[in-house]
């Protein structure tokens, strides 16, 4: 099986739901603070696979 070849791209797309769902959370919605840091921790695994196989 081929490995996909932008994972970078996922990874940054991760970061930044991440972000704007922190940034909900922030505003006194508290349940999206869950989702924000498993889509931030996606983004960084993903960046971080991106690095390696590139």
């Amino acid at each position: 099986m081929d490995k996909p070849k932008n994972l970078k791209g996922g990874g940054l797309a991760f970061l930044g739901s991440g972000v704007a769902f922190l940034g909900v959370a922030a505003s006194g919605q508290p349940a999206f603070l869950g989702v924000a840091m498993a889509m931030i921790a996606l983004g960084i695994v993903f960046i971080g696979k991106s690095r390696k196989a590139g």
